[in-house]
């Protein structure tokens, strides 16, 4: 082996055994000189103790004088916070119930549903009572659905002959009826009883003809019309010739009618016996328009 690689080798080894050395004897120092301080360094930390103690002391004494100051002071505040005594009351024993006497109470819950009930029931009774008297009851023996007088002979062919509500043409409000000339020659009377039968064909024979104001389409009242000489509604256009015979609109008939009859010279009109109008066609007068149309 060359001295050259000798070298090589040998100095890496005394270099690493050298750091071991080293390390080593630094370890075993720093273990010797631990928890061991000098005579000074004692010394010098005596001297610091003993002064902050006599400080300390010096200041314990100061902050007790303050503390003691300082709790009188919240003593004597909480003194003057505390309220005053409140006197309790000695409580009260319980007293047995006893009923209210009948004068105060008046009526009592069960009194009030009872009677409630009663009268409650009596009105109920007494209503149903009264709707079977007033349909049991007959109907009196005037006025509108009954036979109502409308006048005499003359006072009623005064009533036609007059412009109210027009010529040829005479309404009586009590019976809601238009009292009409029927034409009584032969001719006109023998049409007639080829339509109409029974107390409608009886009143034409004596020369009038009772029209109800309502118009067998829907039931509106059929004014007259002056210049045409026929009735003529003004709600959907149906019209009638004079003795309510239909002639347009539509209406599914003539106007009904009722019967007339003549008693000891007076004129009745039963209204609580309606007939319906002639089918529609029928021309027993054979009146057309005499001018024109109001609706």
């Amino acid at each position: 082996m060359s001295t050259g690689t000798i070298l090589a080798i040998a100095i890496p080894v005394i270099v690493v055994l050298g750091a071991v050395v080293a390390f080593v004897s630094l370890r075993r120092r720093d273990a010797t000189g631990l928890g061991y301080l000098s005579r000074e360094t004692r010394r010098r930390d005596e001297l610091a103790a003993t002064a902050a103690g006599e400080a300390a002391a010096g200041d314990d004494a100061g902050a007790f004088g303050a503390s003691s100051q300082a709790r009188e002071l919240e003593r004597s505040v909480a003194l003057e916070r505390r309220p005053a005594p409140v006197a309790v009351a000695e409580p009260e024993l319980p007293q047995d119930w006893a009923p209210p006497p009948p004068s105060e109470v008046g009526v009592t819950r069960r009194q009030f549903l009872n009677r409630s009930s009663v009268i409650l029931m009596a009105t109920g009774l007494g209503t149903f009572n009264a709707a079977m008297i007033a349909f049991l009851w007959p109907r009196p023996t005037g006025g509108f659905g009954s036979k109502v007088k409308i006048g005499t002979i003359a006072s009623v062919d005064e009533a036609i002959a007059s412009s109210t509500p027009a010529a040829n043409f005479s309404y009586f409000s009590e019976a809601q009826s238009y009292i009409q000339p029927y034409p009584t020659d032969s001719a006109t009377q023998a049409a007639a009883e080829t339509v109409y039968s029974g107390a409608v064909l009886d009143a034409i024979k004596l020369g009038y003809v009772a029209l109800w104001q309502k118009c067998p389409h829907l039931g509106c009242k059929v004014p007259v019309c002056g210049s045409s000489q026929w009735f003529e509604c003004p709600c959907h256009g149906s019209k009638y010739n004079r003795v309510g015979e239909k002639k347009s609109g539509p209406a599914p008939r003539g106007m009904d009618r009722f019967p007339v009859t003549i008693e000891e010279g007076n004129v009745y009109v039963d209204t609580g016996s309606v007939s319906q109008g002639p089918a529609i066609g029928t021309d027993s007068t054979g009146q057309g328009l005499e001018g024109p149309h109001c609706a």
